[in-house]
């Protein structure tokens, strides 16, 4: 038996067959064209049916995981079609006389050592998509299989998982993933939290355990290589305590999400696609509390059209069924950027031009959205909720802003819904003045990632400073309960929507404060009512 210690990504417990995924890609020599002409043809050609591949596995994979994670497929197709890519590898075949498939190496190489030099984390996180582009582009080029095919189900093993090589995946068939590469915030880790399945990262991986069966403990960061037989029964009772309490959880379904003393506390779904918004009404989400728009920005050369996002915000509305839907406006900047942005590079992105702040400054994509929302807004309950607001003449230029789009709609009779507003209460100033923007909106949602981190100066991206990074500190408390208690007093409804949302250690305490609903992962949304239930 091998017990090794790595980081755990999602807390579950799995019992499989290891299955190791090899990603062994020989570096091309440099080889002489015999037909430049011919290699230009044959870029081309492999050019286009990587980009037709990629458009198919977008289409294939929003049902299964979500536009979120499917909007990759969208990315990565950009950048096998941008000029600067494509460009580089024909100048190369022309001037060189070099092949495609080491033209194309060549520049994969290039580009993806560039990126991860970048101090910026997000043009970092694009090298990894730049090394995927290039090894389907010399795939194709030198006609290689690289698919993997699961017979069974089994516990996933590899060095890293890319993007879209984690979600071609027959999602049935995986038990649990282990990578030796990867974050918490990685697409195999995003996966294995959306599907509930136990994930580790930091494992020094080797290729002889392949077909050896394991434990993947995600608990406890721990993998366990050909477990005795005692350690093996352990760990079968703790999945069966948990199918059962997955069960208990379940049958809470039906059941209203209210205390003990019979205080309602609604529990609303954190989304970010269509997909999502389906499976948080299959949950029993009561509504919508935070419908991500980033995503619509990610996967295009330029901002989704108003058409676009009219159309998708009617889609979530549809989804569940009636039920209210709270949509933000791009929170863009920091970690969620597009190449079309032309936004600045900055030591400090948190701190720096992102979300309201990109608003207010290129008016003309915010006021498309506010005008898609209103629209939309004709088809069912919707609100719309502004990110990142620290100031009070910004509210003042957001409110000025929304009345124009409104007024110009019903001037042209087209029909808008009674559309009600509010504001992300993220940094200590909008908390602190909570009382004076309670005159400008009529809910406010709590996000305890972002107070927490500005409130503690502790950023929660820094592994250094995870010890201060504390949602459950007294500066956090207090200050939400400040929040509760100016709001309620100007007739303001608040909600958390953060990570402490979906903390259950955190439940009776939210609940006590006087939070008038909770937002959280539509995963969550059982076990956040099993803790209000609890509550008196």
């Amino acid at each position: 038996m091998i017990t090794i210690s790595g980081q755990a990504v999602h807390r579950q417990l799995a019992i499989g067959r290891l299955q190791y995924l090899s990603k062994t890609h020989p570096e091309l020599l440099r080889m002489p064209a015999g037909d430049t002409e011919a290699e230009l043809a044959a870029f081309r050609k492999a050019k286009a049916e990587v980009v037709g591949r990629l458009r198919e596995l977008y289409r294939e994979s929003v049902p299964k995981v979500g536009e979120l994670l499917a909007h990759t497929f969208e990315i990565h197709a950009m950048m096998v079609e941008d000029e600067a890519y494509s460009g580089m590898v024909e100048t190369m075949i022309n001037s060189e006389k070099v092949t495609a498939a080491y033209a194309v190496a060549a520049t994969g190489r290039h580009y993806a050592q560039m990126l991860a030099q970048m101090e910026d984390p997000y043009f970092r996180s694009r090298s990894e998509d730049i090394r995927e582009i290039t090894e389907r582009l010399t795939d194709v080029l030198l006609g290689n299989h690289h698919e993997v095919t699961l017979t069974e189900p089994v516990i996933l093993m590899a060095e890293d998982l890319a993007p879209g090589e984690t979600m071609q995946l027959d999602h049935s068939r995986i038990l649990g993933i282990v990578t030796h590469y990867g974050s918490e915030s990685s697409h195999a880790a995003i996966l294995a939290r959306t599907m509930n399945l136990p994930a580790i990262t930091g494992i020094a991986i080797r290729d002889e355990w392949d077909g050896h069966e394991a434990v993947v403990d995600g608990e406890n960061g721990l993998l366990i290589v050909d477990p005795d037989a005692e350690t093996k029964e352990v760990y079968e009772r703790k999945i069966l305590r948990k199918r059962q309490e997955e069960d208990e959880l379940a049958a809470l379904l039906p059941l209203p999400s209210e205390t003990r003393s019979h205080v309602k506390i609604p529990l609303l779904a954190n989304v970010g696609s269509v997909a999502d918004a389906a499976a948080a009404a299959e949950m029993g989400a009561e509504g919508i509390g935070l419908l991500r728009t980033e995503f619509l920005c990610l996967a295009g050369e330029d901002y989704p059209s108003e058409e676009q996002q009219f159309e998708t915000y009617k889609s979530v509305i549809a989804a569940v069924q009636g039920k209210p839907v709270t949509i933000r406006t791009f929170d863009l900047g920091a970690d969620k950027r597009a190449s079309y942005m032309q936004l600045p590079e900055e030591d400090n992105p948190d701190l720096g031009f992102r979300a309201i702040r990109i608003s207010l400054a290129e008016e003309e994509p915010f006021r498309a959205q506010l005008r898609a929302i209103l629209r939309a807004g004709a088809y069912g309950n919707v609100s719309v909720l502004y990110p990142m607001v620290s100031a009070e003449w910004e509210m003042r230029r957001i409110s000025d802003i929304f009345r124009e789009e409104k007024e110009k709609l019903q001037e042209a009779g087209i029909p808008v819904g009674d559309v009600s507003q509010g504001i992300m209460i993220e940094t200590p100033a909008a908390a602190i003045l909570s009382d004076r923007f309670a005159g400008y909106v009529s809910f406010f949602s709590i996000g305890t990632n972002d107070l927490t981190q500005y409130l503690l100066a502790a950023d929660r991206r820094n592994l250094t400073v995870a010890p201060y990074y504390d949602p459950h500190h007294e500066a956090v408390t207090r200050m939400i309960a400040h929040v509760v208690e100016e709001a309620h007093k100007n007739g303001v409804t608040v909600s958390v929507c953060g990570e402490l949302a979906a903390d259950v250690t955190a439940t009776a305490e939210l609940v006590r404060i006087g939070v008038d609903a909770l937002s959280v992962a539509p995963n969550s949304l059982l076990s956040v009512k099993r803790a209000v239930r609890e509550c008196d």
